[in-house]
């Protein structure tokens, strides 16, 4: 037992850097791990645990990049402007610990609907396969028409087919993988795109932060994150669909309310990284990388199942615990560095480490991104639509559309 709780806590140390380590996914470092797995010495079940430690961690830690630089992963892109709002609000601590406790209770909520998952999950697998399509499609045209206004509308489709497009090109090119690309994409569009508009603020000092503000646990929190619970088992079921696409409908769930969308987004990525073990295990169809990486060595049977499910719920309590000690020393740190320059030192950041990952092709993604993400800024509508770039390539895929 002790020798599971080192290799958990092993798991937490690598979630913590890929979490903190914008475009270094988790993915990337299971696959490392596969390839080296033979020399490492490890039984199968020390293998999975390290792995299943490292997946719940990152879920948690990758927001901080999110709220302190306006950095986004893929499964953290929805919530760069909210996140990204109220640091500028001097609420950055709270934009922490609503992340950190939005996973824990999606995390929560996962475990409590484990057994109803494991007959769910097999039985609706292949029946909603058919209909996701109508779901998108009814996700985007939701999302149009509550910008209301005519022009707003139009400006709304245009960059959702602009953004769609991007989408269909990066994923029919061959230099790069379809992981990496995700990358710079998500990075301009949500990313990059958010820094310039911050370069055009005058303010030069950072909002002043309260540092010792609450976040009382109460019924929208838990409903918040009960819902978001529900969005991670829908990505569980449903092909294709990812935590991205699932917060593309909590954000017409939950309108303008910051806080519930956050709660809601955090609780479907961490919810997300639970229901992929139990898709490998009910359907054998691994819904993540790690959980697929996982499969190649290690059988999974119920005993196993329950397992890796008590790794996670340790592993959750302690990632919480450093989601919110690293999210109160970057804080310190934010409040001593010019916001511009913050801001400027955010970009050259983003810039390197998408050229170290993804070489010239990723720099080229990540203009062409960033110029399609300024775009919702200068029509304001709301950036959403961008997501327009995963959405319409999913949709054309299921209609058996190939342009």
């Amino acid at each position: 037992m002790i020798n599971y709780l080192f290799y958990a806590l092993i798991g937490c140390l690598l979630g913590t850097v890929t979490g903190l380590t914008p475009g270094l996914h988790v993915n990337t470092i299971a696959l490392i791990g596969l390839s080296l797995y033979p020399r490492l010495g490890l039984t199968p079940i020390e293998f999975a645990i390290a792995m299943v430690g490292m997946s719940v961690t990152h879920t948690f830690l990758d927001f901080i990049p999110s709220i302190y630089l306006g950095v986004p992963e893929e499964e953290t892109a929805l919530s760069v402007l909210p996140t990204h709002q109220l640091l500028l609000a001097g609420k950055a601590m709270e934009a922490t610990k609503l992340t950190a406790y939005g996973s824990l209770l999606g995390l929560f909520y996962s475990i409590v609907f484990l057994i109803p998952a494991l007959y769910l999950i097999p039985a609706t697998y292949q029946c909603f396969r058919e209909y996701i399509v109508y779901v998108l499609i009814a996700a985007v045209l939701l999302l149009i028409l509550r910008e209301k206004k005519k022009n707003k509308i139009i400006a709304a489709s245009a960059i959702l087919i602009l953004s769609g497009v991007l989408g269909m090109l990066m994923f029919r090119q061959k230099i790069l993988s379809t992981t990496e690309v995700l990358f710079p994409v998500f990075v301009g569009i949500f990313g990059l795109s958010n820094i310039i508009n911050s370069l055009q603020n005058k303010q030069s000092q950072m909002v002043p932060q309260d540092k010792y503000i609450k976040v009382e646990l109460d019924k929208n929190m838990l409903s918040s994150s009960l819902l978001g619970a529900i969005g991670g088992l829908l990505v569980g079921i449903l092909p294709a669909m990812s935590p991205s696409q699932v917060g593309v409908l909590m954000y017409e769930l939950m309108g303008s309310n910051i806080q519930r969308f956050i709660i809601s987004v955090s609780a479907i990525n961490t919810s997300d990284a639970i229901y992929s073990f139990i898709s490998l295990y009910t359907i054998n169809n691994p819904r993540s990388g790690v959980a697929t990486m996982v499969g190649k060595v290690l059988l999974i049977d119920f005993n196993t199942l329950m397992l890796l499910v008590g790794v996670t719920a340790f592993v959750g309590f302690i990632a919480t615990i450093i989601h919110i000690r690293i999210g109160e020393a970057a804080l310190d740190l934010v409040e001593r560095i010019d916001y511009r320059m913050l801001s400027a030192l955010s970009m050259l950041v983003v810039l390197v480490l998408v050229y170290s990952l993804t070489g010239f092709m990723g720099l080229y993604a990540a203009f062409v991104a960033t110029s399609i993400g300024l775009l919702p800024i200068l029509s304001g509508v709301s950036r959403t639509h961008c997501m327009g770039v995963l959405i319409i390539p999913t949709a054309l895929f299921f209609l058996g559309i190939n342009i």
